[in-house]
């Protein structure tokens, strides 16, 4: 999955979070979710990994699923952020790890083990060229997989903005108002 996917859904599952809490009567948590964090932990895996294994390791690994797309990255991000949680009441870090849980659901890392479970299966990741990589920008015309996400995404963020960022005033710009 690519950028809109990532972001819009990973926003649009925390906005609703918030909102089925407010109307539960849960009135800190929904305090606490800062979506620019989760925009953040929604691409954190790729900010990590494709630079460092399409780039850095581009000879030897070249593959931009390594490190952060692991479950071992997982419950250390998860474990370090309850840590600071508990000690410290900041809940920045944790909106950071459920947009990465989520980042890694929606790339089906479950789908491969030897990336996920590293390093059950050994020390090394499979590697992949990187040369290919423009390859992908063709299958997300042609591939619902990769396409329909990429639209529900944008959708959800064109929402998002519309009514999180942008809300409508009332007043003489409300149309309706006038008449």
């Amino acid at each position: 999955m690519l950028l809109f996917a990532h972001v819009g859904i990973t926003l649009g599952i925390a906005r609703s979070i918030k909102k089925v809490m407010k109307n539960r009567g849960i009135k800190e948590i929904p305090v606490l979710i800062d979506f620019r964090l989760v925009i953040l932990g929604s691409m954190l895996p790729d900010i990590i990994d494709k630079p460092l294994g399409g780039l850095i390791f581009k000879e030897t690994i070249g593959n931009g699923r390594i490190y952060s797309h692991t479950l071992l990255f997982l419950l250390f991000l998860s474990a370090l952020s309850t840590y600071i949680w508990c000690k410290y009441r900041r809940p920045g870090l944790l909106v950071v790890a459920g947009g990465s849980i989520v980042h890694n659901i929606l790339d089906g890392m479950w789908f491969y083990p030897e990336t996920f479970l590293w390093p059950v299966y050994g020390w090394t990741f499979p590697k992949e060229n990187p040369e290919n990589w423009p390859q992908l920008w063709l299958t997300l015309l042609s591939e619902p997989d990769y396409f329909l996400p990429e639209i529900i995404g944008g959708v959800v963020i064109i929402f998002f903005i519309n009514k999180d960022i942008c809300p409508p005033k009332t007043g003489l710009d409300n149309p309706k108002k006038l008449l």
